[in-house]
This record gives structure tokens, sequence and C-alpha cells, in this order.
């Protein structure tokens, strides 16, 4: 399998514990791809046809966007790209021009925004290009480790979207996102489930006996208090104090203890981090949608709720609704 390529990163984006072997720091995430839905050649024919002759203020292009929070360079960086990039709905036309124009066009609204957080986090206009491009071509792109497996989900298990968490229990960036992304799935029963795959760091100490003890748990029912309870200890643990918190958790101590003594969980751990490598992780946390990565270095709620959204459009037409 290809190793995606990566943009440039944000200056600003979002971190994440590195996965390689080299010693342990800090990556952005997002693979480049060429913009999808256009022919060859017609991002840059949209720029000549769509620009204006002189300057135009970035909120004329951006009808209906919110811009607060931008400073100039970075409005102007937004409006350039919704000047000069096709939007995904299928029409003819840049993003700007659908804003003004087509009034039951959802998708240029949504597209409009991650442009929008994209800036905050740095972005100059080719960065937020980049990562445009990227985000689209996801879509084609499923290979996410599967599911199956991997519960039970938190959330309904009859949700049609499933959000694949790549984590580590002793992630700091992990345990920043846990509360933020359960509250999240929480609130939209129904629409999304979430299921975690463990991917122990090297370099954290006790993060694999953390990620042996979690598969434990869900072979004894036990997932999510255990779960909750292993992030929100102080690692690394020891065999004895996961022992203690599996008797917490309603588990038998005595079992877990033998789990970690002979190994019998090491090789599926070992299974979600060789497919999880295959899928092109760079570093966790990183979410999985129904099986495309969420490529954008932001997991806001409102940049999981769009690319919700846009995740339940393509699975409800079998990709993108014509406006």
């Amino acid at each position: 399998m290809a190793t995606p390529r990566f943009p440039r990163p944000l200056p600003a984006a979002a971190l994440l514990c590195a996965v390689a072997l080299a010693a342990p720091g800090c990556a952005t995430r997002g693979p480049a791809a060429a913009p999808a839905g256009a022919p060859a050649g017609a991002p840059a024919a949209a720029e000549a046809e769509a620009r204006p002759a002189g300057p135009e203020d970035p909120a004329a292009a951006l009808p209906g966007v919110d811009l607060d929070g931008l400073d100039e360079e970075q409005r102007r960086a937004v409006a350039e790209v919704a000047r000069s990039e096709f939007c995904p709905c299928g029409c003819p036309h840049p993003i700007s021009a659908c804003l003004k124009e087509h009034g039951t066009c959802t998708h240029a609204a949504r597209a409009a925004r991650l442009a929008v957080r994209l800036a905050k986090l740095g972005g100059k206009a080719e960065d937020v290009r980049k990562y445009l491009a990227a985000y689209y071509a996801s879509f084609d792109r499923r290979l996410g480790p599967d599911p199956a497996g991997w519960g039970p989900p938190l959330g309904s298990p009859d949700a049609k979207v499933t959000l694949v968490e790549i984590s580590d229990f002793t992630c700091p960036f992990c345990r920043k996102l846990r509360p933020d992304l359960e509250a999240f799935v929480k609130a939209r029963e129904g629409r999304v489930k979430l299921v975690y795959v463990p991917f122990p760091i090297a370099s954290h100490p006790g993060a694999l006996e953390a990620a042996q003890a979690g598969e434990w748990a869900r072979e004894a029912g036990l997932f999510w208090p255990v779960h909750d309870a292993l992030f929100q200890a102080t690692h690394p643990l020891s065999a004895d104090a996961l022992a203690d918190l599996a008797r917490e958790a309603g588990g038998d101590p005595d079992a877990l203890r033998a789990a970690l003594d002979d190994g019998r969980y090491l090789p599926r751990v070992r299974a979600a981090q060789a497919a999880a490598r295959n899928a092109g992780i760079r570093g966790t946390p990183t979410l999985f949608v129904n099986g495309r990565m969420i490529v954008i270095p932001d997991y806001s709620e409102a940049a999981l709720e769009d690319a919700l959204v846009d995740e339940e459009e393509w699975v409800a037409h079998g990709g993108w609704a014509r406006d």
C-alpha cells in the first residue's frame, strides 16, 4: 500500500502523539491529495473566471459565513480560496459564487466554514486549499480499520455512521480529546456511534499494558467502565494497579493479572496497530468516519458536526447530493 502524502503542517494545528519508532514527539495530521469532483485544470479555470478584476471585501465573497476571529490576512486567504475552488455540490461554480447564487446549496457553507477553521489554525491560502482538497478526496479513500470486533460501541449500534478512534490511554492529546468526543457522540444519539481501537505509543511507559487491559475488559464485558478508568488514571500503572482497577469495575483482578502475564491480548493489540498504520495514521488520536480519515487538524465540535453531516449525506445518496 502506498504511503499517503501529507501537506505542510499548519503552524497552529492541533498536536498528537507521534507513532514513529524514533524519539517521541508531536505531528500534525492530513494527507495531501488532488482536488476531487472537478475535471483536470478546472480549479485554475474557475479562479480565472471568478476572481474580480480589483480588490473585493472578503465578506462580500463569503455571504453568510462567520468571519469573526480572523485577522485581515486570514479573511483574504479564505476569500481567495472561496473564489478559486469549486463547490463540492457538483455545480460549475466556485464556492463564493455558489454562496451568492445557490441559496439551496448546503455544501458551499460547510466548505467555507472548513476554510475559516483552517485559516484560524494559521493556514495561508495554499495551506487551506491543500487541506480542503485532502478532505474531499478522503471520501473516496475508505482505508480505516474495520470496526467489527471492536465493540461494544458508545452510542446506538444502529447508527449509520461509525466514528473509529485510534487512541492511547496514556497519550495526553487522547486524554484531552476524550470527554469532548464522547459528549459529541452522546449528544447525537442515533446518528453516530463511537468505537475505540487501541494504538499504544511505544515511547509511553505503561501504554502497552494499559491497551492489553482494555482488551481484557472488552472480552469481559467491562470495556467502557475500564476504558474510563484507564483514561482517568495516572500512568504508568503496575500490574497490581491494573488489577485493582479491574476489581473496581466489577471484574476479576486475578484474571487480568493472568492475561497480562501470558500476553494473550498482545497479538490483538499489535493487529490493531498494524491496521491503523496501513490506514496511514501518523499519531494519536486519529479519527475515521465510516472508514475515511478525518484529515483536518481540527477536532472541534463544529468541525466534527460538519464532517458528520457530510458523511450522512454521502451515506444517504451514495455520494454527494446535487444541489
